[in-house]
């Protein structure tokens, strides 16, 4: 379905795909209603394409972070129209276009969390930041091969 166009929305995710020639977003909010949907904007052609996913979605959600290793999207956190903000991690595989929420083998996942950082640093992505209740200060540090959640003193 390539004649799509997306809800307006604001507090959504993007990442670039496909040699940058591709924009994804995923989730966001709009009148008191939060996405999560996936949906993808090609440079070349000038048309969105909405994602028909497979597996568990993550729940719809505004003001997360994501970020892109190789293949796939990573999403953590963010939160619900109302305010309840969520501590988990999803993958989406970018060319299968499957969810699955990524488990932590050791370690405690980030406490939840809202406008925080993610960014990709070779096989591990790191949290900074955020807000829930408070200002928040911490780093974390997600491997992905491991899967394993560790906090960084900092």
């Amino acid at each position: 379905d390539a004649s799509v166009r997306p809800d307006a929305r604001a507090w959504h995710s993007a990442i670039t795909y496909n040699s940058s020639s591709e924009a994804v977003i995923f989730g966001g909010l709009t009148l008191g209603s939060c996405f999560n949907d996936v949906l993808s904007f090609s440079v070349c052609t000038r048309q969105w394409t909405r994602h028909e996913c497979a597996g568990a979605s993550p729940s719809p959600r505004d003001d997360h972070v994501a970020c892109r290793v190789a293949g796939s999207m990573y999403v953590f956190g963010g939160c619900t129209a109302m305010g309840l903000a969520f501590t988990d991690l999803w993958e989406y595989a970018l060319d299968t276009r499957v969810w699955t929420q990524v488990v932590s083998a050791r370690g405690s996942p980030p406490s939840p969390r809202v406008g925080h950082s993610l960014i990709p640093l070779g096989n591990r992505l790191m949290l900074f930041g955020g807000r829930y209740l408070n200002e928040l200060d911490s780093v974390h540090c997600f491997d992905l091969q491991r899967r394993r959640w560790s906090d960084l003193a900092v």
